[in-house]
């Protein structure tokens, strides 16, 4: 079991938002595919090993790297449109499973295409 605080509900509200603003924003079309980077910490129960194999195995691609003083977990996935819809997805579906192995979500970005 992980000691998670990440909330769903709130992340999606927050993530759909946040893509709506940026596509805004940014001159983006919406849909422009980009490389959508997320990022997560782990918890006092981690899995590493299992986490990343299983975010290899559903596509991801992933580095470690220290980020204030702990160590963080990106995750990356190429192609994906730049639509509230398709980042909420990828989202959620990569917080299932890092929080099945002990990982908290903790955002995401992209470079811009």
């Amino acid at each position: 079991m992980s000691d998670a605080t990440w909330d769903p509900t709130v992340a999606e509200r927050e993530t759909r938002g946040s893509v709506a603003e940026l596509v805004a924003e940014s001159g983006l079309a919406s849909g422009t595919p980009i490389t959508l980077d997320l990022r997560f910490v782990p918890g006092s129960d981690a899995d590493r090993p299992g986490f990343i194999a299983a975010m290899r195995a559903a596509g991801y691609a992933g580095a470690a790297y220290e980020a204030g003083g702990r160590e963080e977990l990106e995750a990356s996935l190429p192609q994906i449109p730049l639509t509230p819809d398709a980042v909420w997805a990828e989202e959620a579906r990569a917080a299932e499973i890092a929080l099945a192995h002990g990982y908290e979500p903790a955002g995401w970005g992209f470079e811009e295409p």
